[in-house]
């Protein structure tokens, strides 16, 4: 219900501003005494359209937007999926009411304009997700709306979907309790191999063994299970679970899969899922170079005003050049020298030297992380332009060569390979990329095994509706400055 109520008031904002600029724009035209049609509307006309955001909620009920739906409400979709959805919701809806339009008045002097209804369409495609992470954000803060599961299993796996759900708005699971084990521990004895004290900072009770589940998930009238057992015990128990339990989420692992784009497939009775590496079609990266190219041209045209601002401030603000070129790691780890504004002083180089001389508890964080979170080598221009992630538009141009992708995965240098350990040859065969998932998931403020896990799920899953999702998710990160430094 809250998030058909964000969808609602998406809409209805949308069409709000754009009705009211439209009508705007038509009043100073006639005021400068140029005839125009775009006077000729009338913001009140709009008001009879207010049906069109009940139909907006119904077609996304139809798409599966809601958890499932509303009666029995699921695990979410994921992200991208859902900014799909809503995408080719908000299409479908806008279309049928240029379609009502049409057949309503048969004429070309209708008294609303197709112009408001399709910028409306396009806004609210963009806009739509954001409203419901805002009300997620607010859900989650307050406890409320909160869909309440059980936790099978406490290896690696249910420590990680747990860590997930304690820290995610977007999935809107609350984890009540976990059951592990065939045989109840006694409060001496230990359970530092279950994952006891990570639990427990999560703040997530042990409810009892595996034969427990059902009779408490009854109690509680819980009807949410999320399984990551061994597989021989998930299916010893698969009949009991299915006796009562509406959903069973099965991760048995925290392993990184190829999933996006992958569908259940059935031979003659035996269930299972095939896993569609799309990084390793020909087709889709070729799809991809041209997706790639093209958004990287119009966001040069669009960004051309900073092409000429942002070097004359660099210039009168600090002594050096314009540009910096950085040794980094491209594809299957070919050096390639990456573009960008200067930031910091024409020194840097040997301040850094210096300073890691100096302080160890400097050197420390450049050792984990490759970067200062407070470095003094930035000049007071750089810091604004690394907050607003404007140093690295240059970038561009390793696009337009071929040596960088924009979306992608974050451009590494040869210290950093050893982090990424049997994932580097997965991570390696595309080309890095200007903006990527880990620059919308956190930047700076995420560790490197979540860096490293992003990345490798964004290569083994990439599709272009990944893309288009981390490209609106970049401007959003970029104009609230999340995560840089």
């Amino acid at each position: 219900m809250a998030l058909g109520f964000a969808d609602i008031t998406c809409i209805s904002v949308m069409w709000t501003v754009v009705v009211f600029l439209y009508w705007a724009l038509g009043q100073s035209l006639t005021y400068m005494g140029v005839r125009t049609a775009v006077g000729g509307y009338s913001p009140q006309d709009y008001f009879a359209f207010w049906p069109v955001a009940i139909c907006f909620v119904v077609v996304n009920a139809l798409f599966d937007n809601y958890h499932g739906n509303w009666m029995y409400p699921s695990a979410p979709l994921s992200p991208v999926e859902e900014f799909r959805r809503l995408f080719g919701a908000s299409v479908l809806t806008h279309l049928g009411v240029i379609a009502f339009i049409g057949l309503r008045y048969q004429t070309t002097e209708s008294i609303v304009s197709r112009f408001v209804v399709a910028a409306s369409g396009i806004l609210v495609a963009v806009s739509a997700q954001s409203f419901r992470n805002w009300i997620r954000a607010i859900l989650f803060r307050l406890k409320w709306g909160q869909i309440p599961v059980v936790l099978a299993g406490a290896g690696d796996a249910a420590v990680s979907v747990a860590t997930v759900l304690n820290d995610d708005p977007h999935c809107g699971l609350h984890i009540v309790g976990y059951f592990n084990g065939t045989e109840r521990l006694g409060r001496r004895k230990r359970r530092c191999e279950w994952n006891e004290r990570e639990f427990q900072a999560l703040g997530i009770p042990y409810l009892g063994t595996l034969r427990d589940i059902l009779p408490e998930a009854k109690k509680r009238d819980i009807k949410t299970l999320i399984a990551c057992q061994d597989d021989r015990l998930f299916r010893r128990q698969m009949e009991e679970f299915t006796s009562w339990f509406t959903f069973i989420e099965y991760l048995p692992t925290a392993r990184t899969f190829p999933v996006f784009g992958s569908r259940a497939v059935v031979f003659d009775g035996l269930g299972g899922l095939e896993m569609v590496n799309q990084a390793r079609m020909k087709a889709k990266r070729f799809q991809k170079r041209v997706l790639d190219t093209v958004f990287a041209a119009v966001a040069f045209v669009g960004l051309l005003p900073f092409f000429v601002v942002l070097p004359a401030l660099i210039k009168l603000t600090s002594h050096g050049p314009v540009f910096y070129r950085q040794e980094r790691l491209g594809k299957n780890g070919k050096p390639i020298r990456v573009w960008k504004f200067r930031s910091m002083y024409a020194d840097a180089d040997a301040r850094l030297a210096k300073l890691l001389a100096s302080d160890s508890k400097i050197a420390a964080e450049w050792k984990m992380n490759f970067k200062l979170a407070h470095d003094p080598r930035v000049t007071p221009l750089g810091r604004f332009l690394r907050r607003t992630s404007l140093d690295e538009l240059p970038q561009l141009f390793n696009v337009f060569s071929g040596e960088m992708a924009l979306i992608g995965p974050r451009p590494i240098v040869e210290g950093e390979v050893a982090y990424y350990g049997d994932a580097y040859p997965v991570f390696s065969s595309v080309r890095p990329g200007v903006t990527g998932l880990w620059q919308v998931s956190g930047r700076s403020d995420t560790d490197y095994p979540r860096r490293v896990a992003l990345d490798t799920y964004y290569v083994l899953n990439w599709s272009p509706w990944m893309d288009i999702w981390i490209l609106v998710r970049t401007v959003y990160a970029v104009l609230f400055m999340r995560g840089a430094r």
